[in-house]
């Protein structure tokens, strides 16, 4: 693979540690200022009952797509470790092809209904439109990833070929 498109990717992959990582410290910081101020003084924060769910969307899917670059999804590899040596390089690309086209409907389907949102969030008065485009950005990176792995594959078959 060409260093500059690696590069590109190594940065997609940063970034989006980075974003999930803040994301993750909000979530973790609003969440128990919540609960510590709802046990111990009483009181209760209206932000701190929507932040919350605004950034588990992001840090789980945001999070998600760079596992899925380190390889580090649970995965079942029963069927294709008992699958013929010559038929487990066709079942790699298939399974890249169908990963591929599911993260793409997933972008397509979950674009839309962020663009149909009208609401906003009644005590962040933010767009509700901020909270669901998570999902497109996420898959949009998913997709990224899938590309790398492909061209990945597509490389590692013709060095091992060569």
């Amino acid at each position: 693979m060409p260093r500059s498109l690696r590069r590109v990717f190594d940065a997609v992959y940063t970034i989006s540690e980075v974003i999930a990582g803040i994301a993750f410290g909000f979530l973790c910081l609003s969440v128990g200022l919540q609960v510590g101020s709802r046990y111990i003084f009483n009181v209760s924060f209206a932000w701190a009952e929507e932040l919350p769910l605004f950034l588990f969307l992001w840090v789980c899917f945001i999070a998600a797509a760079a596992a899925y670059r380190q390889n580090s999804h649970l995965g079942v590899s029963l069927l294709f470790d008992r699958l013929p040596r010559s038929f487990q390089k066709v079942a790699r690309y298939l399974e890249l092809i169908i990963t591929l086209g599911f993260f793409c409907i997933v972008f397509l389907y979950e674009l839309d209904v962020a663009n149909s949102i009208g609401s906003n969030f009644v005590v962040l008065k933010i767009s509700k439109y901020f909270y669901f485009i998570g999902i497109p950005v996420a898959s949009a990176i998913f997709v990224l990833f899938v590309i790398e792995k492909i061209i990945d594959q597509v490389v590692s078959d013709r060095s091992a070929t060569a």
